[in-house]
């Protein structure tokens, strides 16, 4: 027969195995579901990066061929290549400044990543201490070999 002591023991080992239990199932709500949303915002921002990086590229080349044309022929951009170049000039700024809100959107979505994985690891833990507890409220005069 157990001890008053040893009995004691035991419930608080399965009274923390149960807050233990119940914060690892904190930890774990929503958890894939949080996951999975910020994986996909992440993925979206970084195709958009893309995008936007291969559009002001395109544009930064084609103001390059229209800057050495108008050098070459001395009149200087004239006419249909003078409104192409102010459209892509306008092109390239606004993608720019896409890009910088595009970045700062991914960087959340990874920041959100981080969190999602965090809390993966916190309720790892819990699980770990639930499951020492529920050892140790079987045997509560384990560790005092």
């Amino acid at each position: 027969m157990a001890s008053a002591d040893e009995l004691i023991l035991q419930m608080q080992h399965l009274a923390a195995q149960a807050r233990a239990t119940r914060e690892s199932s904190g930890h774990r709500a929503g958890l894939d579901r949080l996951k999975s949303a910020a994986q996909k915002l992440a993925f979206e921002k970084q195709t958009e990066l893309d995008g936007l990086q291969q559009a002001i590229d395109g544009a930064e080349a084609r103001v390059a061929q229209l800057r050495a044309a108008s050098t070459t022929g001395g009149s200087g951009l004239v006419g249909d290549d003078a409104k192409e170049y102010l459209a892509l000039m306008n092109l390239i700024e606004s993608s720019k400044k896409q890009l910088i809100k595009t970045n700062a959107q991914l960087s959340f979505a990874l920041e959100r990543m981080q969190a999602a994985e965090r809390r993966e690891y916190e309720a790892f833990h819990a699980e770990v201490r639930a499951a020492t507890h529920g050892q140790l409220a079987e045997d509560p005069l384990f560790n005092k070999g």
